[in-house]
């Protein structure tokens, strides 16, 4: 038999989530509604005043990798991608006008017989996660859709996660964050690894 305070609350998480302050009360009485709402989690990444992030070289804002957490804010960052890239090289089917929206790329190098598991936090707008399998030091386009071996996305609201690995010997990856409907704003990138051989 179910618990009473359980029951209650199953039936009433539809209601907090539609009133984002009404939800993340509740979540503060019963802290279990975070696991099933993350929507109801308190914010984790500050969205007033920007986060700073470097001006990016040849499209890249930082070399990252095993244990780096960086804060950023997209609104600096490059234009090269958009929906016809993501369609063409296969991360996702969506249009999601990421074309109106800049993209901060880091380079993410994974060691041999490593999974990364990527991590993107972005509680005050809907940022997306975007890892490309790159191994030259330029930012690939559409035109590289043969040389382009693996692309991943997660578009999920308020950040996302991926996992990229790097098997037999060290791999890379351009890892992105950009904005649905031209977002921009802050968020937090983390990368832990793993070995999984």
């Amino acid at each position: 038999m179910r618990s009473p305070v359980l029951l209650a609350a199953a039936l009433t998480l539809p209601l907090l989530a539609a009133c984002d302050d009404l939800g993340r009360n509740a979540a503060k009485i019963f802290p279990f509604l975070e696991k099933v709402d993350e929507d109801l989690a308190e914010p984790t990444v500050v969205c007033d005043p920007p986060f700073s992030s470097p001006t990016p070289r040849n499209g890249i804002v930082a070399d990252i990798g095993c244990g780096s957490v960086v804060e950023g804010n997209n609104s600096t960052g490059s234009r090269v991608w958009g929906d016809s890239f993501y369609q063409t090289v296969f991360c996702t089917p969506q249009r999601n006008q990421y074309d109106n929206s800049p993209e901060d790329i880091y380079r993410l190098k994974v060691p041999s017989d490593y999974e990364a598991e990527v991590t993107l936090v972005s509680d005050c707008v809907d940022l997306d996660l975007v890892g490309v399998s790159w191994q030259e030091r330029s930012i690939p386009g559409a035109e590289h859709r043969g040389a382009i071996s693996q692309c991943d996305m997660d578009t999920s609201r308020k950040g996302g996660k991926l996992r990229l690995n790097a098997v037999g010997r060290d791999w890379y990856y351009l890892v992105g964050i950009d904005g649905k409907g031209g977002a921009t704003g802050n968020y937090r990138l983390k990368v832990k690894c793993y070995t999984f051989r």
